[in-house]
């Protein structure tokens, strides 16, 4: 197990993918599923959420998780994409089991995306790196601040953490750098929350996860 800088005792889920392949404590969603890049990670290997330009494929973990206590999750992302390209994205974040049962996309509580989004997203072809922040609104909406031209974690691993208060502030931090806070009402929240990640990795550009950390604050 790669070293956390977390006391064990505070841990309550981890995944490094260091066996080599999706374990039996994730369920698949999208098509085509997620895979294992074994000559790649941090270290290798790692998980790729294989998903193509049109829908994002990933995993959910059968572990859930309370938010009464507060919660922190954190993962390594490697976003790559050629300038031409888009729609490659690195998503992870916690979702509501209860709503996304099966191959059902993830319905977020709490989420952040790092994708990109170059010369082929005819709408906005000059975007780049984009930061999306996924806050769930009475699981009915999404607000979605977004963060554009945000290329400074392109081609190399990145630790990108949110840490969620038992009042719902949440604060979005990019290698032990705050980011970005909200102030997110819980009221409607689960009593329990489950892990994804996903995304898209096209032939324009790849999307790596690792080191998936969850622990109590």
């Amino acid at each position: 197990m790669l070293s956390t800088g977390v006391a064990a005792e505070e841990i309550l889920f981890f995944d490094d993918f260091q066996s080599g392949e999706i374990s039996n404590e994730w369920t698949f969603y999208g098509d085509p599923v997620s895979i294992i890049n074994s000559d790649c990670g941090n270290p290798a290997p790692c998980f790729n959420n294989n998903g193509d330009s049109m829908w994002s494929s990933g995993i959910k973990s059968r572990q859930t998780f309370s938010l009464q206590d507060g919660l922190v999750i954190q993962c390594d992302i490697f976003l790559s994409c050629h300038p031409r390209g888009a729609w490659v994205g690195s998503f992870f974040g916690l979702h509501d089991p209860a709503l996304t049962a099966g191959n059902t996309e993830p319905k977020i509580v709490v989420g952040l995306k790092y994708m990109y989004s170059g010369e082929l997203d005819w709408n906005n072809p000059h975007l780049q790196g984009m930061l999306i922040f996924a806050i769930s609104k009475a699981y009915r909406n999404e607000d979605a601040p977004k963060l554009i031209h945000m290329n400074q974690w392109l081609d190399s691993w990145h630790t990108f953490k949110i840490e969620i208060s038992p009042e719902g502030l949440c604060s979005y931090s990019a290698d032990d750098s705050l980011i970005f806070t909200y102030q997110a009402s819980l009221s409607e929240s689960p009593d329990e929350v489950g892990l994804y990640l996903g995304g898209r990795a096209t032939s324009w550009g790849i999307a790596l996860h690792d080191n998936i950390l969850v622990y109590v604050p």
